[in-house]
């Protein structure tokens, strides 16, 4: 920001409050610290706003929330501490080669540090590098993640599901730089989720007050046609077919940085979640408004003790290893509305039962599959699926946004 705009928002904000800069040394220290404690915040918002016209990116400053991307030099993984994002490069601190620490996962990085001495570390480098968007990694590496279907009560109302259920989704994580290759017969929906990552396993709601968290914007693509023809529509909540609808390859971009918050239960409740496709937006919520919070969703994964609680092809499976939520992986914490599907309206149910009981279709299936099947044809034909061509802009903030083409 340059100082012309920093001087005007600071004048401005000293004549608020009948400041004369000349003569502030006669106010009381404890006014002038408050008065001047306000102005910074002005200055601060200001900046921020300017940052954001230029190149729609606003990051947290280091003191607030560290931004850490991931990236590759000569075969070593490399943490970047993201001070710059103009939606083509990140620019910041190489924390990897200041600390002589290449580990592929950041948290380990800066493990046994505490946040503000990854902060000094910060700002007391003089060494900035530049990353083009084009070669971030993804900025979670995995393939086994814990997913909230549910998580939003107006999502909750286009889906006709009333409560919050668990399952695992099975896949790579992809950069934010994203090219999802399109299968015929798809119904390719989108989502966009608030990701959470913690450093080391969980065992107890009450680690949440010991340990650092990390958020990121991901999209939890699902193919609809596969959740349809092997979910039990008679129990949703079970999981089934979730994973196996969710976990196909290039179905769960992450962000461009892990962003790590000094005080992660005020930073939640920043979050706006936003979705885009072909620049028309579909998708806009809170974070503020998850059913589960980060602590509910938390006791409700340790109720289960990794139990098989779901199905993923065709056989019962666990919702993680272990009796503590794994380090390192992401917790998917569900989307608001606005995705393609919504549940099959009642006219559409009436008249499918109709057809059911008069063509004789008891004598071929049960009802529920019967009707599922019947909105699954008529899906097939719903233009608003994702299709080869269309373009995914995937967005949080203060943790960057994912671009998604799809391809043939």
């Amino acid at each position: 920001m340059n100082s012309t705009l920093i001087g005007l928002a600071l004048g401005g904000m000293l004549s608020l409050f009948e400041i004369d800069p000349a003569h502030s040394r006669f106010l009381p220290a404890s006014t002038l610290k408050s008065r001047r404690h306000l102005a910074e915040i002005v200055i601060d918002t200001v900046a921020e706003i300017s940052v954001f016209q230029k190149t729609g990116k606003i990051l947290k400053s280091p003191e607030d929330a560290l931004s850490l991307a991931r990236f590759d030099k000569g075969g070593q993984v490399h943490t970047l501490a993201v001070l710059e994002d103009d939606g083509e490069h990140v620019t910041g601190v190489d924390i990897s080669s200041e600390l002589k620490r290449y580990d592929p996962n950041s948290f380990n990085v800066i493990k046994d540090l505490e946040f503000n001495d990854v902060v000094r570390l910060i700002r007391a480098s003089t060494n900035k590098v530049a990353v083009k968007y084009e070669d971030l990694l993804p900025s979670v590496a995995g393939d086994t993640h814990l997913a909230i279907g549910i998580n939003y009560a107006d999502h909750g109302k286009e889906t006709n599901q009333v409560r919050p259920f668990m399952f695992p989704k099975y896949v790579n994580t992809d950069p934010v730089v994203h090219q999802l290759t399109y299968t015929k017969g798809w119904l390719l929906d989108h989502e966009v989720e608030l990701g959470v990552v913690f450093p080391k396993a969980v065992c107890s709601p009450a680690d949440l007050n010991q340990i650092m968290i990390g958020f990121l914007v991901v999209n939890d693509f699902t193919d609809r046609a596969t959740l349809m023809r092997k979910m039990d529509s008679q129990n949703v909540t079970g999981g089934k077919g979730f994973p196996d609808a969710k976990s196909k390859k290039g179905f769960l971009p992450t962000g461009p940085y892990l962003v790590i918050p000094r005080d992660w239960r005020a930073f939640v409740n920043q979050l706006e979640l936003k979705l885009s496709v072909n620049g028309q937006q579909r998708q806009h919520g809170s974070a503020k408004d998850m059913v589960w919070n980060i602590e509910k969703i938390v006791e409700q994964s340790l109720s289960v003790k990794g139990e098989k609680k779901s199905y993923y092809q065709d056989k019962m499976v666990n919702l993680f290893e272990g009796n503590c939520i794994p380090a390192n992986s992401i917790i998917i914490t569900g989307t608001p509305s606005g995705v393609v599907f919504n549940a099959p309206a009642k006219g559409f149910i009436i008249g499918t039962v109709t057809k059911y009981i008069f063509t004789g279709g008891f004598f071929r299936a049960k009802m529920h599959p019967y009707i599922l099947q019947q909105y699954l044809k008529r899906e097939l034909k719903n233009p608003r699926y994702l299709k080869p061509g269309d373009d995914v802009e995937t967005s949080i903030t203060f943790l960057g946004a994912i671009k998604t083409h799809v391809k043939e």
